[in-house]
């Protein structure tokens, strides 16, 4: 092989060499830098109110595990020695009386005799729940001919009762108590109702429970909202909540006599502004000093309205 030939190949080589090299250094700052993203990456999903800055109601349902402070105190689990028992109190008449015979008595010919002269030993009670189903009909009755004017009358029926069939007050009561007050689901509070009271309640009808008992209170709602909006004095802040499965927002607003709570899909000014009290409010305001409360601006205005941070 000729030498001309031999030394164009060894440079060559050395010229891919230098470029794998370049290539190399270039791959090798590129690692580096997205190593240097990922960890900031891990450092802000990681990051909550107990570890940084962030607000409380940014943990969303990620909350940290509380950790307790207490100590083992080396004592065992429960009632200690000595402690006084507190047992569960009959606070009513019992509404049945079972009496309890010796069994050995059973079969006797003087049985029934004996049984009207036993003296009570001891007493133990049984508190139960019954469940019952109270239908109740309405007849509106009819007079063909009135003895005193001699016209036909039919008597009408309550205003409240306006179906051939529906739901009694107590049951629509117990409806909305379990999907508000209880946080039970639309579906699991009809799958509860119709196992307890064998009474087929759709889920439809059911929401309409719900809808029509917070319509009925929307005008005192109201008045809430605007008791809070001209208290000299209001505590607010924000919190999240389950919506259909997504994560919205709860904002509330409260004193020493009034809370009112709104929902809403947005967190900071866009749901504040939503929920409407804070837009209009002009007395004196306590929250965590999260920068979205800056954007109104009754809260610069600190030479007029003190503001305080509550954690």
């Amino acid at each position: 092989m000729p030498v001309n030939v031999t030394l164009e190949m060894v440079q060559q080589l050395l010229e891919q060499n230098a470029s794998l090299l370049r290539q190399n250094e270039i791959l090798t700052a590129t690692i580096a830098e997205l190593n240097q993203t990922i960890q900031e990456l891990k450092e802000q999903i990681n990051k909550n109110s107990k570890n940084s800055s962030k607000p409380p109601s940014s943990d969303g349902y990620k909350k940290p595990a509380p950790k307790s402070l207490r100590k083992p105190s080396g004592k065992k689990v429960g009632g200690q020695d000595g402690h006084q028992g507190i047992h569960l109190a009959v606070i009513t008449a019992p509404d049945e009386i079972v009496k309890h015979m010796p069994s050995a008595c059973k079969g006797c010919q003087h049985y029934q005799m004996c049984k009207g002269t036993a003296c009570i030993a001891e007493k133990r009670h049984v508190i139960d729940a019954v469940v019952t189903v109270n239908v109740t009909e309405h007849q509106a009755l009819e007079l063909p001919v009135c003895m005193l004017h001699g016209d036909t009358r039919t008597g009408a029926f309550p205003s409240d009762v306006k179906a051939t069939v529906q739901y009694g007050e107590n049951l629509q009561a117990l409806a909305v108590a379990l999907n508000t007050v209880g946080a039970v689901s639309i579906k699991r509070t009809h799958e509860i109702l119709s196992g307890v009271f064998n009474i087929p309640i759709a889920t439809g009808t059911v929401s309409s429970m719900v809808k029509r008992c917070a319509d009925s209170l929307s005008e005192t709602v109201g008045k809430i909202k605007d008791k809070m909006i001209g208290s000299a004095l209001g505590h607010f802040d924000e919190t999240g909540t389950r919506v259909d499965k997504k994560l919205w927002w709860v904002h509330g607003a409260s004193n020493c006599e009034y809370t009112y709570l709104d929902i809403s899909p947005k967190r900071g000014t866009a749901g504040m502004g939503q929920c409407g009290v804070l837009p209009e409010f002009k007395g004196i305001a306590m929250h965590d000093c999260w920068a979205s409360y800056w954007n109104y601006p009754i809260f610069s205005m600190q030479s007029a309205v003190p503001i305080f941070s509550v954690n």
